[in-house]
């Protein structure tokens, strides 16, 4: 349903607001004053290095002091500049006797203290402890086990990293947003700043009458105040961890409300965006709805509230009853969005409303369990999205997201889905794709270990069970485990606490056969292999020196065993009309050993080792069966021939498959009629252009090209550039994914021209072209990009109608090649002109663009400090992660160097991450520079 003409909540300004202090303040009494002789260390951008070894201090408050609940105000105007004062009222229960208080606060003045205990009020005063990212209250007497009530007054500055409550600006508007997940509410206001400590939160704002104010709770009523200002109250909120809070304050506007049952759901936008908000509404309701039948308990908020943030960190936020996003993945325009950006819109608010339940409902005790929020999230996000929207086809977009965690996962500096926390910069770091896409996988794989039925009943009774509390992971088995009767345990230990994943090697055994050609005793049989899967390649152990050493190394390699829900598929002699048909058998088998034989039925003319991509390991098979696979792929599904793309592109890599297996399996996707299989090449075929032919120099390069553009030429000049009237989404997605390969990637020059043409026609007019075209077509233009060019790129990054649009020309800059405009590009990256949430996203761009990768991390190194500034903590771990794209193992020893005297606490192992794949590009280059030289002179 359209939503209608957007409406605001507050009345117009009338006057400027009147200096004041908060409400909560007024009889807090006098200020306190700060004790004596407190050393203070300024704490560090990205929450902390590891201060806790250095320092002997642990991180986490004290359990005996716990909140009940926050009465918090805030008085802020985000037009009168970056200063915001406030106070907290948190009513706390003491389980013991205690003489002072810790609570967490960073970069906060607390200007007033007092505690209400027993009747009486006392004065305090307040210790600061920045390298525990605390302050200590120290009560003027013993506070006895009890209830009592902790007031504090103090102010802030918006900050301008897109953490805690920061400043963002969007059409010469001024706005305040919070963002304060993990551990960044204490960057807002002081309270208990852990996910165990939950609470009850009633927030109130004020601020002037022309500002919407939006929080988790729905406004139970707005007070006028003094000089045109107005106080908005909130209704309590159910109990909540402190990074579930949520505060947009500025001139918003809000949609109508459209219902999922009796949740009402409104979309909150800057001014001029009302007509672009359908979609979301829809897919909110859509989700929502599904949800609360999943789960078969009401949606836990009063109210749904889809918040457009036009400068947000991360993709959303999932505050309780009130989610941020970024505006990409709210605000849509269907004539001009391309499916791909329409499909990843639906998943994130799908994601983000399944936390509603999973992670804000039950939450997680601590950090270390943080993937039982968003593993689940992300596997529920695509599982509900796919039942919404078949045709999307969802679960290939999810192998592509798997892809990528198997490929960070076979790193030796990867780390468990399960991993210890200690300090906020551990909680930041686990915000990758070992907790999300690999947790997801995880999730997916006992689903259908399970069956979807058990995996459910026992979902259920976990959020029934654990309702508005905090569980670890074993909260969850026991719960499955009654459900299914059966250990999941077993199952899921390896996978949630080892680094890595197995390999599984497949080897078909034929049955022997007796005299005259007559069967023999045997049958044929699947020979099943597993271990621990390494980029580096296959392992061969050092001989141990003595006995206590060989008994160590056995344990390590026993240690990496896992439990595999095995599932292969076998071809039938006969597939109907050469299409992928569901009677095609299936074989299961829970492998638990390093080897299993398993009897194979002789009629079956192939077998893949992972039928649905459903279990997160890569399947092996030798040579000779992946000629059968070759020849028989239009019997496998889509979402198993982009897997076996995905898997023998990593084999290759880590040296367990050749080249040229990988290149006739190429050769046979030449008219390969599926979008989402065409985008599993485009990679592997990137890598080889621009990495592998390239150290080889330009001839190779251009060979390699030419044999890209060889094999998939036909069927793009077959489809052409133009989209027709009444052309299905697959046929414009193939389109694009052919575009992509021969245009860009080939740079076949013939085709290369008819793009360009394309392009200038979707400069003048962006509903001209087939918007799933519009990334190649920017792409080739920037390429061929003058200073005019470049213009028109960033004008249309700043003044387009939609978010999409504006980001697609915002990123298309990065691929410039004339050196004076590479120059302005990165000089464009300290500017307003590139938002901040973009930066570290254009500058990856930037490294990844062979004509810019050099002058960039030169930028880089001489700008760090002002790029620092413009780098949220999550984000600037997206530039750490890009450094390999240098693709020169010189550059490994300087991206060490400076990162070694810049460190970056929040992209520590990111860093490790990216000095690997620098030795891993490296050694691919080495070991298969001769094979490629062969096959393209054949």
């Amino acid at each position: 349903m359209a939503s209608r003409a957007p409406r605001k909540l507050s009345k117009q300004r009338a006057a400027a607001p009147a200096a004041r202090k908060p409400r909560l303040v007024r009889h807090l009494g006098q200020p306190s004053k700060p004790r004596a002789a407190v050393r203070k260390k300024p704490a560090s951008r990205g929450g902390g290095a590891k201060t806790r070894e250095a320092t002997g201090l642990g991180f986490r408050l004290p359990r005996e002091v716990r909140p009940l609940a926050y009465r918090l105000h805030i008085d802020v105007d985000p037009d009168k500049g970056p200063g915001y004062s406030g106070a907290v009222e948190i009513e706390i229960e003491l389980q013991r006797s205690v003489t002072q208080l810790e609570l967490h606060a960073v970069d906060l003045h607390v200007t007033l203290a007092n505690i209400a205990a027993a009747g009486r009020q006392l004065g305090c005063r307040i210790e600061e402890h920045p390298e525990r990212e605390t302050l200590v209250v120290l009560a003027p007497r013993t506070l006895d086990k009890g209830k009592i009530t902790l007031r504090l007054a103090f102010s802030g500055t918006l900050r301008t990293d897109l953490r805690g409550f920061y400043a963002a600006s969007a059409a010469k508007r001024h706005y305040a947003f919070t963002q304060l997940e993990a551990a960044d509410a204490r960057r807002f206001f002081p309270c208990f700043d852990e996910p165990s400590f939950k609470a009850r939160f009633t927030v109130s704002a004020t601020t002037p009458e022309r500002n919407t104010v939006i929080s988790n709770g729905a406004v139970e009523h707005i007070e006028p105040e003094p000089g045109g200002n107005q106080t908005v109250h909130f209704a309590q909120t159910p109990p909540l961890s402190t990074y579930l809070v949520a505060l947009a304050v500025g001139e918003l506007e809000v949609s109508e409300p459209v219902y999922a049952g009796p949740v009402p759901i409104r979309l909150v936008h800057v001014p001029g965006n009302g007509h672009l908000t359908s979609f979301a509404l829809d897919a909110a309701r859509e989700c929502l709805t599904r949800l609360t039948e999943y789960f078969d308990l009401p949606y836990p908020y009063e109210k749904l509230d889809l918040v457009a943030v036009p400068d947000f960190e991360i993709g959303a936020m999932e505050n309780a009853g009130a989610v941020f996003f970024r505006e990409t993945l709210l605000l849509v325009d269907e004539s001009t969005v391309s499916l791909a950006e329409k499909k990843r819109a639906a998943e994130v608010i799908c994601h983000e409303l399944a936390h509603m339940w999973y992670g804000n409902l039950v939450t997680m005790r601590w950090w270390d369990d943080l993937w039982l929020n968003e593993a689940f999230a992300t596997w529920m996000a695509f599982d509900v999205v796919a039942k919404w929207r078949p045709e999307w086809k969802m679960w290939n977009d999810f192998g592509h997201a798997r892809n990528s965690a198997l490929h960070l996962d076979a790193l030796d500096n990867t780390h468990p889905i399960y991993t210890a926390v200690h300090t906020p910069a551990d909680a930041t770091e686990n915000f990758d794709l070992i907790t999300y896409e690999k947790g997801a996988a995880v999730v997916r794989m006992l689903e259908r270990y399970l069956g979807p039925a058990v995996f459910q009943r026992g979902v259920r009774a976990y959020i029934k069970r654990h309702a508005e509390g905090n569980t670890v992971a074993n909260d969850l088995w026991v719960a499955l485990e009654e459900a299914a009767g059966q250990d999941v345990r077993r199952v899921v230990r390896a996978f949630i606490n080892t680094p890595g994943f197995p390999i599984v090697r497949i080897e078909r055994k034929h049955a022997t056969q007796g005299k005259q050609g007559k069967p023999g005793k045997q049958a044929d049989e699947l020979l099943l292999t597993q271990e621990r899967f390494h980029a580096h390649g296959p392992r061969t152990p050092k001989p141990a020196r003595n006995a206590k050493k060989a008994a160590a190394v056995s344990a390590a390699k026993a240690a990496e065993r896992w439990a595999v829900p095995w599932v292969g598929r076998l071809g039938v002699a006969e597939p109907v009309s050469g299409a992928y048909q569901e009677q095609d058998s299936l074989l299961r088998h829970l492998l638990v050993t390093k080897q299993t034989r398993l009897a194979l039925p002789a009629s079956a003319t192939f077998v893949y080792g992972n039928a649905d991509e459903g279990g997160f390991f890569r399947p092996l098979h030798s040579e000779a069966d992946l000629q059968q696979l070759a020849q028989a792929l239009p019997q496998l599904s889509t979402t198993e021939r982009l897997g076996l793309l995905h898997h023998q592109w990593a084999l290759v890599g880590a040296g367990y498959a050749s080249l040229e297996a990988f290149f006739a399996l190429l050769r046979a996707l030449g008219q390969e009629p599926d979008a989402d299989v065409l985008h599993a090449v485009l990679a592997p075929c990137e890598q080889l252009v621009d990495d592998l032919a390239n150290s080889l120099g330009e001839p190779v390069r251009a060979a390699m090209r030419g044999f890209v553009a060889s094999v998939f030429g036909q069927a793009a000049r077959e489809l052409g550039v133009v989209s027709s009237a009444g052309e299905s989404d697959e046929t414009r997605l193939r389109r694009a994914e052919l575009i992509s390969l021969v245009a860009v990637v080939a740079e076949e020059p013939e085709l290369e021209r008819k793009v360009h043409e394309q392009c200038v026609r979707y400069l003048k007019d962006r509903r001209s072209v087939d918007a799933n075209l519009a990334g190649a077509l920017l792409v080739v233009g920037a390429r061929h990009a003058d200073k005019k060019r470049l213009d028109s790129y960033l004008a249309a990054s700043v003044s387009d109608p939609t978010p999409q649009e504006r980001r697609r020309f915002r990123m298309a800059m990065g691929d410039v090649r004339e050196p004076k405009l590479v120059e302005r590009v990165l000089e464009l990256s300290l500017t307003d002109k590139i938002p901040t949430q973009d930066v570290a996203l254009l500058l990856a761009r930037l490294l990844a663009n062979r004509s810019a990768r050099r002058a960039t991390w030169t930028f880089v190194e001489t700008h760090w400090p002002a790029l620092r500034d413009r780098m949220p903590a999550m984000l600037v771990s997206r530039l750490v992660d890009a450094t390999p794209l240098l693709r020169e193992e010189r550059y490994r020893k300087e991206v060490a160097a400076f990162f070694a005297s810049h460190p970056v606490p929040t992209a520590a192992r990111a860093l490790r991450q990216a000095l690997e794949r620098f030795q891993l590009d490296a050694a691919f280059r080495k070991r298969a520079a001769p094979a490629l030289q062969r096959l393209l002179r054949a």
